[in-house]
């Protein structure tokens, strides 16, 4: 077990990550894993499935929203300050671009601000979505989920990975954890969809504070003081790039949550959600290798090492595909009971379970697509493999939702990753000639058509 660890580190970390970060990495997220799985199912007995169902729907528009705020900033700063860290012209250009991120994304919350308030006095776009005193709640959740997304993007850039692990994925559950435990054991205590979304907002404000404090100290170290020239290149064609893969992949990854609830199917997005976060357990891997793979590949690609990186990208999908698939037998296992924890359990949850956790599969299975993309400067490739598939989800989830509910749901949402993950494959291996063994079996001879012609 020991060689095995020994021989991931040597051919896809930098040699600062040792193998104590490693396997700490691992047991914080798994221990974040456990933490939100039992903090959901004691947040289901309270408040039942339907409102489980509104909550994950509200939280999801949230998250989507925040990606406009970000506006790709989180991308963007990952591919190019390594590139500017090389002298103290790069840092101080550096620093002016960290700045102008800040700037555009308090800029971009003042606008968007403005036009839900002015909706919300003269308007009747958002008039049924929006319980009174959940407009201001969902403005402050927008900000601090946007602001924690810019500001961990920026320590990851430092390979700030353990300390931010600790406040994101064990301290801030285990502190939702204890408050939802506190409603359950308490049964005067009434907890409302408005209270949980309060209650939801002081802890991501503690987080955001906690990340702040951080991420200033890392700027001040690594971005002393000084002249220098901007970044000349076209920023915000990047960062829209960016924002739209970001928005865009984040709405392919909860569209049939969002028509489920648009469709009033409320009780079959809670079972929507709880089989998705069943299936992360198989995207374990990939999320840990995530952790560091990507300061790797922009790290390459900016120092012009590209066969370093092929290497890696084929080395990494096939170690990443293996474990996936210990992931997924054992999530076979123990499946139904998880089912069993939140009272849904049958033959045909399991089934239904079973395809859903197949699906991440295919991201190992096609390799690294979206993250080669992304570091190589090729992000538009990635957004329009998005664009494809989510106009193509999008029409199945109008024609099929409405009527088939949960069954269809998760038979698009597999459908879609499959599509997606082939893609992406296909651009990778047509602009950067990237493969792994199965998608040089399967696009070797259609690239040399296409280029040929």
């Amino acid at each position: 077990m020991k060689k095995f660890l020994t021989g991931i580190r040597k051919n896809y970390f930098d040699n600062t990550v040792d193998l104590s970060k490693l396997s700490k990495t691992f047991l914080l997220w798994a221990i974040s894993l456990i933490l939100v799985y039992i903090t959901n199912v004691y947040l289901t007995k309270i408040i039942g499935l339907d409102l489980y169902g509104k909550y994950t729907v509200f939280i999801s528009w949230v998250s989507l929203a925040s990606m406009i705020l970000t506006f790709g900033w989180d991308g963007y700063l990952f591919q190019k300050i390594p590139q500017l860290l090389v002298n103290e012209q790069g840092r101080a250009a550096g620093r002016l671009l960290v700045k102008r991120a800040v700037s555009t994304f308090f800029i971009l919350f003042f606008f968007l601000c403005s036009l839900l308030l002015l909706d919300a006095c003269f308007g009747k776009v958002l008039a049924g979505f929006f319980e009174p005193g959940q407009l201001f709640l969902f403005l402050s959740l927008l900000f601090l989920f946007s602001a924690i997304a810019l500001t961990k993007a920026f320590l990851n850039i430092f390979h700030i990975i353990t300390k931010l692990q600790w406040f994101e994925d064990v301290l801030k559950p285990l502190v939702l954890f204890i408050v939802i435990l506190y409603f359950y054991y308490n049964h005067n205590a009434v907890l409302s969809l408005t209270g949980l979304y309060t209650i939801n907002s002081l802890i991501f404000a503690g987080l955001a504070i906690v990340l702040v404090v951080m991420a200033w100290r890392v700027y001040k170290k690594n971005f002393p003081p000084g002249t220098g020239n901007p970044v000349t290149e076209g920023w915000a064609k990047k960062c829209f790039y960016f924002m739209c893969i970001y928005l865009g992949y984040s709405i392919f990854s909860r569209m049939e949550l969002l028509f489920l609830g648009y469709f009033d199917k409320h009780e079959d997005a809670a079972k929507f959600q709880i089989l998705l976060r069943i299936s992360d357990i198989v995207l374990i891997p990939e999320f840990l290798f995530n952790y560091f793979l990507p300061q790797k590949f922009s790290y390459a690609f900016a120092n012009g090492e590209k066969e370093n990186a092929r290497q890696l990208f084929k080395n990494s999908s096939r170690t990443i595909l293996m474990l996936q698939l210990v992931c997924l037998a054992g999530v076979l296992l123990v499946g139904y009971f998880y089912l069993q924890s939140f009272n849904i359990a049958s033959g045909e949850i399991y089934l239904l379970l079973v395809i859903m956790c197949t699906a991440p599969v295919f991201y190992s299975f096609f390799g690294a697509g979206n993250l080669i993309l992304k570091t190589s400067g090729n992000e538009r490739y990635s957004f329009y493999a998005l664009l494809i598939v989510l106009l193509a989800e999008a029409a199945a989830n109008m024609i099929f939702i409405k009527e088939y509910g949960l069954n269809a749901a998760v038979v698009i949402s597999w459908i879609s990753v499959l599509m997606y993950t082939l893609l992406l494959s296909f651009f990778v291996h047509r602009k950067l000639k990237f493969y792994n063994p199965v998608t040089r079996f399967l696009f070797s001879g259609t690239v040399n058509k296409i280029s040929n012609k």
